[in-house]
């Protein structure tokens, strides 16, 4: 079970008989690196590279998570020097990759080990989520910006704007003129730019978030699934800072008065306070609505019920966006509403009053 999960600090273990000797933390630490470094050059797998550094930590301890780390980035290097060597690729290439497996592996172990074997001063799950997102998005765009001068980089970017450019346009059912409009203003080259400006007002920090998220949930489903370890979520009781609300709020300004005056660049870091402040404010209507459902005494049936609505929710394009707007609304409402209120039914502290 993750230390903190199990009511342990972050970055103090977990209870003496899950400790690992060194010796035998060796194995399993490999085996998960050599399963993380695979499933990244997979195609359909590689957004859950970061499984097996998951369930490294949630199975075993700190300890084995963080030599599946090391592990990890001695073998992606010696990989990226063969495919270096045997394909005549350019160096830049065997430096991009590297670095981002490197930069995503790291936040994600910490995400899921905490500070135990490092220097690294404990913080709670959550704001480790969005300090790893926050610099995963930063190594991202020095990639992206780094590479722009790359004719291989370049002619990925643009073929993958054709395809989204054509898509869209050829799923839509709108008239023919409408559709000629369409093909007229979304260009490749203006699919570019819109996501050029979603990625930097905020996408790339999202996105962050939604791959160390899916990957921390899949590690503790298969920790449950394979080895009956079922942990019980910290975001439950988190709740945001109690300034986040005003850094929101001057991030809305910001955005509105740099948009007027055309300044680009206080723009961008407005959004990514903004949809930072709403990932903390999301985990904390989430975790409002766990609090409630665990709360409630309904059948298993129900229970089932209620988690696959959630699912279909979740999943459904247009409502889903609803639903989170929703539930950002909920956390930012706890500020002056207190929905984790502790029950009083037993008898005041003091009759007659």
């Amino acid at each position: 079970m993750y230390p903190e999960e199990a009511g342990y600090p972050a970055g103090q273990g977990m209870p003496d008989n899950t400790e690992q000797k060194t010796g035998t933390a060796f194995l399993p630490a490999l085996i998960c690196a050599v399963l993380s470094t695979a499933m990244m050059r997979i195609g359909f797998l590689s957004f859950l590279f970061l499984v097996p550094l998951g369930y490294a930590a949630v199975i075993y301890n700190a300890a084995v998570a963080w030599y599946a780390f090391a592990f990890s980035l001695v073998l992606n290097g010696f990989i990226s020097i063969v495919v270096y060597f045997f394909s005549q690729t350019e160096g830049a290439g065997f430096f991009i990759d590297n670095l981002y497996f490197a930069a995503i592996t790291l936040g994600f172990t910490w995400i899921m080990a905490g500070s135990k074997g490092t220097r690294i001063v404990n913080i709670r799950t959550a704001y480790r989520f969005i300090i790893a997102s926050v610099t995963g998005a930063l190594v991202f765009l020095l990639i992206v910006l780094g590479s722009r001068n790359n004719s291989g980089f370049a002619a990925f970017i643009k073929a993958q704007a054709d395809f989204l450019s054509s898509a869209i346009i050829s799923s839509s059912t709108v008239d023919a003129a409408r559709r000629s409009f369409l093909e007229e203003w979304l260009t490749p080259e203006r699919v570019l730019e819109i996501i050029g400006g979603i990625t930097l007002r905020g996408g790339a920090v999202v996105s962050m978030f939604l791959l160390f998220f899916v990957n921390r949930r899949i590690s503790l489903t298969a920790a449950w699934i394979l080895k009956k370890r079922k942990s019980s979520p910290e975001i439950i009781t988190f709740r945001a800072p109690g300034n986040t609300i005003w850094f929101m709020s001057c991030s809305l300004a910001v955005i509105l008065l740099a948009r007027t005056f055309r300044m680009t660049v206080p723009e961008i870091a407005a959004w990514n306070v903004l949809v930072i402040s709403a990932i903390l404010f999301l985990t904390q209507g989430a975790g409002i609505i766990i609090f409630i459902l665990a709360r409630m005494t309904v059948s298993p049936v129900v229970r089932l019920i209620i988690n696959v609505l959630i699912f279909v929710v979740i999943f459904s394009p247009g409502i889903n966006t609803v639903a989170l707007a929703a539930v950002v609304l909920l956390g930012i409402a706890e500020n002056w509403v207190p929905f984790r209120a502790p029950k009083n039914n037993g008898p005041t502290s003091t009759p007659g009053f």
